[in-house]
């Protein structure tokens, strides 16, 4: 039988060796590598990470990107700590975890008797803890981009009646009544340092000479802050407000529009849950129904056996 480590491993050089060819562009043709070495010059390459360019090819790729990215995460659950500081939190649970269940393992060695908990379980909780704490930041970023939705969608009718005249902008009617909500998600998204910081990286991906010049509109800022947060509504709002200040719209007319059809959508989820919920409510009815099956069929079925069986 051959040797199969020889032949890994002569196959793993041959792999280093055409990867540093073609990372060092021996092969490249020298008008391309002119090209490219002009173009970094200029400002016209794609400096994205490969992780960026892969994700934009592959679909799935950047959605498990999306999902695995803890910064973008923390960002969107609105909390300061930094990935590198959740990591080594949920590291040092997930270990302290471990570390008490290999300790009741040793005092039970200790005493004489049998292992309580095997070592696997350890390292199940340990996976468990760190399994629910990512769920659960997970689940606080979905619960901070559907209220930031709800409380775009909420004011959408009172900056069709405040920009009416044009004598308030957009920007400055939306941060009043992200003021006056009961939750102050929005207003501290649009107050806050955090957020344009990351939606300004982000958008230096697909940067270009317009949108250099038109760095600071509204739309441009609201479409920004949208695509870095994963809320379609400011995306929406972006759009409305581009027809609104480049195509000469009423504001009246296209704001309330985008709110009659974000409602519309509202409305039909509501009534999708709610038929959800009636079946979700008939189950455990239904369940209700067994315990007094068995305790009205239980003596009759007794009765009919100590027939047959006398």
């Amino acid at each position: 039988m051959p040797n199969l480590t020889l032949a890994a491993i002569a196959a793993l050089c041959g792999a280093v060796w055409v990867l540093g060819l073609w990372y060092l562009g021996i092969y490249t043709h020298p008008a391309v590598r002119s090209w490219q070495r002009l173009a970094r010059l200029r400002g016209l390459a794609d400096r994205r990470p490969w992780g960026e360019r892969l994700g934009a090819r592959l679909p799935l790729f950047r959605r498990v990107q999306e999902e695995t990215d803890i910064e973008r995460l923390l960002a969107i659950a609105g909390r300061d700590e930094s990935a590198a500081a959740w990591l080594l939190r949920v590291a040092f649970q997930a270990g302290l975890a471990l570390a008490t269940v290999l300790m009741l393992d040793e005092a039970a060695l200790l005493l004489g008797q049998r292992s309580a908990l095997p070592p696997g379980v350890g390292l199940l909780a340990a996976a468990c803890l760190a399994l629910l704490a990512y769920l659960r930041l997970r689940r606080q970023a979905t619960d901070r981009q559907q209220a930031l939705s709800d409380a775009i969608s909420d004011s959408l009718p009172h900056l069709a009646v405040m920009t009416f005249h044009h004598r308030v902008p957009v920007s400055e009617a939306l941060l009043i009544f992200a003021r006056c909500h009961r939750e102050r998600v929005l207003y501290r998204l649009l107050t806050s340092e955090a957020g344009p910081a990351l939606h300004e990286e982000l958008a230096r991906a697909p940067s270009s000479p317009v949108a250099a010049v038109h760095a600071r509109s509204t739309a441009l800022t609201y479409e920004q802050i949208g695509l870095a947060y994963g809320v379609p509504m400011f995306t929406a709002l972006a759009s409305a407000v581009r027809r609104v200040t480049e195509r000469g719209l009423t504001g009246r007319d296209v704001y309330t529009g985008l709110a009659r059809t974000t409602f519309g959508a509202r409305l039909a989820e509501a009534r999708v849950t709610a038929a959800q919920t009636k079946t979700l409510i008939v189950i455990p009815m239904g369940l209700m129904i067994i315990p007094v099956l068995v305790l009205i069929g239980a003596p009759l079925v007794a009765s009919i056996a100590g027939i047959f069986a006398g």
